[in-house]
């Protein structure tokens, strides 16, 4: 029987960390087999004119610049999708939140009500607002009817990498000048959870042959 199934990464970076730990969560998510991952951005609202005129930061988001730009299709195509966000003032950013805005139509529908989603952040400091932001997130996708997946402590394992990620996602804080790289605990974490999130989308996709109460996470309760 065929088990493929479908793993979007979707973020917005604004200085590229973000982006570089999207390529973790697919990495992770890949690591499942069956699974068909792909890794999109959603659009930048901020116009080209203000790139232009910050030429090292223009030169930074060039370096991510191949990676395609999300259509509303392509989140809902995908059996479980991992949202990444840098922290914008304890929240996660605008251009995230008005691709979302975008899934009235969805919403009605119900076509993302029982897909599993997660969710990763990156940030300039430590309690910079991470867990704030990764929560915020997770509240217009459960109104989407998504189920969260995270990582607990318990799956992280022992030792220094309980100061990498969060239950409720992964973490990368790149310091207030952003010269900060990825840990190997940050890059652990972010592996986890792309899958985790992977692993669950094909037990839901495929499980529910086996088990039909599992229609039950995705129909209309009677």
């Amino acid at each position: 029987m065929e088990t493929n199934f479908k793993i979007l990464v979707l973020f917005y970076s604004f200085s590229g960390h973000t982006a570089e730990l999207s390529k973790y969560i697919a990495e992770g998510a890949g690591e499942i087999e069956g699974a068909q991952v792909e890794i999109k951005q959603v659009p930048e609202l901020i116009p080209n004119e203000f790139f232009e005129s910050k030429p090292e930061l223009k030169k930074i988001r060039e370096s991510f610049a191949n990676i395609p730009v999300a259509e509303i299709s392509d989140l809902t195509s995908a059996d479980g999708v991992a949202f990444g966000t840098p922290v914008h003032f304890g929240s996660f950013a605008s251009q995230l939140k008005q691709f979302i805005d975008q899934l009235s139509p969805i919403f009605i529908k119900g076509t993302m009500v029982g897909k599993p989603a997660a969710f990763f952040c990156s940030a300039g400091s430590m309690h910079g607002g991470e867990e704030a932001a990764l929560i915020s997130t997770m509240i217009p996708l459960l109104n989407l009817g998504m189920i969260p997946i995270g990582v607990p402590y318990p799956v992280q394992g022992e030792g220094s990498d309980f100061d990498a990620g969060s239950p409720y996602g992964a973490v990368f804080v790149s310091g207030h000048k952003g010269d900060k790289v990825l840990s190997e605990g940050d890059i652990k974490i972010a592996k986890i959870l792309g899958k985790r999130l992977s692993a669950m989308s094909k037990v839901i996709k495929y499980g529910c042959i086996s088990f039909p109460e599992c229609q039950f996470l995705s129909s209309k309760y009677e």
